[in-house]
């Protein structure tokens, strides 16, 4: 995705990939990963500095847990590519406001 700008569809199969991403480190499926748990996942490979400085990106208000839109965010950002949503996605038609379905089962509508 680096250098262009993705097809909505190429957008939506990121967005499906960090889902699956995201759940797996959704310790209790509650929507939200805690700060604290991924930190403590960063120190068991040993990348806990590493981590600390990434949750700036991904828990901006500093509130302790990231929801879904915050981790596609910050991933984003972290990558260099945060207006990347915006200009793939472009203004809202109908097609752009129909939900789209990850594989296992997370409903989500594309429009920043």
């Amino acid at each position: 995705m680096e250098g262009n700008v993705p097809d909505q569809e190429q957008l939506l199969q990121f967005l499906r990939r960090l889902k699956e991403v995201f759940d797996v480190c959704d310790e209790d499926a509650d929507g939200f990963i805690r700060v604290e748990h991924l930190v403590d996942l960063g120190l068991q490979f040993g990348q806990g500095d590493e981590v600390k400085k990434l949750t700036r990106y991904l828990d901006p208000n500093a509130h302790g847990k990231i929801n879904f839109k915050d981790f596609c965010h910050g991933v984003l950002a972290i990558k260099g590519c945060e207006g990347i949503l915006k200009m793939a996605v472009g203004p809202r038609s109908v097609a752009s406001t129909q939900p789209s379905v990850t594989d296992n089962g997370y409903i989500y509508q594309v429009h920043c």
